[in-house]
């Protein structure tokens, strides 16, 4: 395990261009992570049902409904038969969960193993030698769910019409921004497109490649231009029929991703398409696409599994109980807390299945992130005082969360890279995590927080006490809460109080993205790939890394942003040093410039942790084939897309 996860974080601390500057041009040949598929089941050239159509006029011939090159997948283990159901399960709607499970096609993609960015909807992509071109060769013959060819025009109507028009899109997206450019785009034939960067981008490849659901393969130029005015004169008319304001609220509807999963009949590159809306199902069923562009080593079209099912449930217990009955095929979240684990063990005999692990890229089990640019001005002040947040670090009882909520597993850490990153900083994980009453009150003093009331509580500046609302989820992750029940005791010791708001998780994004939370918690990311996950390290967008967000505002916008709040020099400096990392060549440069940005963080202290995260784990039935036995969990490795769902299948 040490031995892997070193080669991998060592490939992985010098990004794509490493990748890139071994194979200028890189040509598909499989799906990688996998040995040479033993003898198997001979399925033919496609599923029964799919034959079945065809033999009825209703589908054109497989070998027509196949690029000219499709990619051939190799499986996990062996060759699957045809036919089943993926059963799965979440806590109200999460289209998260899709995005991760059924929507991983993009240009590039991971290998299973996180080691190589290599070919998926392009079947070659090339960079040049200083990194500010991009050139991708679409497979020829590729099409989209409903028949129609995907080609270069359906990219560049999803980067110029849309993402690049300021009409939909005011600020674009950071993803396609180098400098202080955006790339342009050039359609180069039917099947290649370029993007020219005015500064060299090294991360672009890592940035398409980490995505679940990136916007270039998923925007359909034949079915979207009904919504585009410069496409339709009826957008506006087209788009209110559908229940959106006007024309460019569709369109953004469409960029969001939302649209995937709340409008089956949208065209897709992906396995299963939907067949029931998201927003009004307690069950979200998926059925195969015919024209899906991937086969297996015998050339048989993939997915083996004719559908996913996701039951749409309001209470944990209840897909506890579904999964401990054996009736969940494979599931990673939400029931496998380490809570759960020793039920679930308890009964996988009955229940037919097994764990496989989840090696995290997380940062802490529990991070509290104080709202530096929260709303209230009093509290504001506050937050922003590292002493303040050192002395609630002290007044932690790290031990006794360990003991009590993570299973005596794990040790007092800050959120801060982990022992196998190539960026690991012992200091910067242990620094304030001695529980010390004492030491707290000191930090808390010096803060100027020293007025009492009669009850113990300190006194902010306005004279009241200092009370820290902290969102919590409720439909997720229960040991978050958990630890913030035992923390509210230890803050209540030195005089500070924590309320807890728990909310399901559309209610709290929303809270979230109008920065109205005086403080959240949450896990984090960037443990073991801080390079191209840093939002935990410096103030960034986002809803979950959000402690400042209107410090990143007011950066991305130049400070022309009303909104945005003018940042520290400290906070200017780390976000100018990542910017000096995403443009710079050298893998070895970008990762000293990574340890200068965490050197800022190690000393402004921003966020507050409890241990260091846990190996998780998931559950699959011994029925249900192909699942890898250990995975990475992370933001920026799309699991469990990553891992071929296409290629699992339901056997015995």
């Amino acid at each position: 395990m040490d031995t892997y996860l070193s080669r991998r974080h060592l490939l992985r601390a010098g990004g794509a261009l490493a990748l890139v500057a071994a194979v200028p041009a890189c040509t598909s040949s499989g799906s990688g992570g996998g040995t040479p598929t033993p003898a198997g089941a001979t399925n033919g050239n496609e599923a029964p049902s799919l034959a079945a159509l065809v033999d009825s006029g209703e589908l054109p011939p497989v070998a027509e409904r196949l690029p000219v090159n499709p990619l051939v997948v190799e499986p996990v283990d062996r060759i699957g038969p045809y036919g089943g159901t993926w059963r799965n399960g979440m806590v109200g709607a999460q289209p998260f969960r899709l995005d991760y499970t059924v929507a991983y096609e993009n240009l590039v993609r991971w290998n299973r193993d996180w080691t190589e960015i290599i070919p998926n909807v392009a079947e070659s992509f090339e960079a040049s030698a200083d990194v500010t071109q991009f050139t991708f060769v679409l497979r020829e013959g590729l099409k989209w769910s409903d028949g129609q060819p995907f080609t270069a025009d359906d990219v560049v109507f999803a980067y110029d019409d849309l993402v690049n028009n300021p009409q939909v899109m005011p600020e674009g997206l950071g993803i396609f921004r180098s400098g202080d450019a955006t790339a342009t785009l050039e359609k180069v034939d039917e099947r290649t497109v370029r993007f020219t960067f005015a500064v060299p981008y090294a991360l672009f490849l890592d940035a398409i490649a980490n995505q679940p659901l990136n916007v270039l393969t998923r925007l359909p130029k034949h079915y979207l231009q009904q919504y585009h005015l410069d496409y339709n004169p009826d957008a506006d008319a087209a788009a209110q029929a559908a229940d959106f304001s006007g024309w460019s609220e569709a369109l953004q509807h469409a960029i969001s991703g939302a649209a995937l999963w709340d409008d089956v009949n949208l065209p897709r590159l992906h396995a299963w398409v939907p067949t029931t809306p998201i927003s009004s199902a307690s069950r979200m069923t998926f059925e195969r696409n015919p024209y899906y562009w991937k086969v297996d080593p015998e050339g048989s079209q993939l997915p083996y599994l004719d559908g996913v099912e996701f039951a749409i449930v309001q209470d944990e217990q209840v897909l506890l109980l579904n999964t401990v009955q054996g009736e969940i095929d494979m599931i990673d979240r939400v029931v496998t807390t380490t809570a759960n684990k020793p039920v679930l063990a308890a009964d996988r005999e009955t229940g037919g299945y097994d764990f496989f692990d989840l090696i995290p890229d997380k940062i802490n089990t529990c991070t509290i992130l104080l709202n530096q640019n929260c709303k209230d001005e009093t509290k504001r002040a506050i937050f922003q005082n590292r002493d303040f947040r050192i002395g609630l670090s002290h007044a932690i009882n790290r031990p006794e969360i360990i003991d009590a909520v993570f299973a005596r597993q794990g040790e007092p850490w800050q959120p801060a890279p982990l022992p196998d990153s190539p960026a690991y900083d012992e200091e910067f994980g242990k620094q304030y995590t001695e529980y010390d009453v004492e030491l707290a009150n000191q930090h808390l003093d010096a803060a100027g927080l020293t007025a009492t009331d009669g009850d113990g509580r300190r006194l902010g500046p306005d004279g009241q006490p200092i009370g820290i609302r902290i969102l919590a989820p409720s439909d997720q992750k229960p040991e978050l809460t958990d630890a913030l029940q035992l923390i509210k005791a230890h803050w209540a010791e030195v005089g500070i109080e924590l309320s807890i708001q728990s909310e399901a998780s559309e209610h709290r994004y929303e809270i979230l993205n109008a920065n109205d939370q005086e403080a959240h918690v949450w896990d984090g990311d960037g443990g073991l790939d801080p390079i191209t996950t840093p939002q935990y390290y410096m103030p960034s967008g986002g809803p979950d890394n959000g402690f400042a967000t209107l410090w990143d505002r007011w950066y991305v916008s130049g400070g022309t942003d009303p909104a945005g709040l003018e940042p520290p020099a400290y906070v200017i400096e780390q976000r100018e040093l990542y910017d000096q990392l995403r443009v710079e060549p050298d893998a070895d440069r970008r990762v000293e410039l990574m340890l200068q940005v965490l050197a800022i963080s190690r000393e402004q202290f921003y966020l507050i942790g409890v241990s260091s995260p846990l190996t998780g784990y998931g559950v699959v039935k011994n029925t249900f084939h192909n699942m890898v036995d250990e995975t990475y969990f992370a933001a920026n490795f799309p699991y469990p897309g990553v891992t071929n769902p296409e290629q699992y299948f339901i056997q015995g």
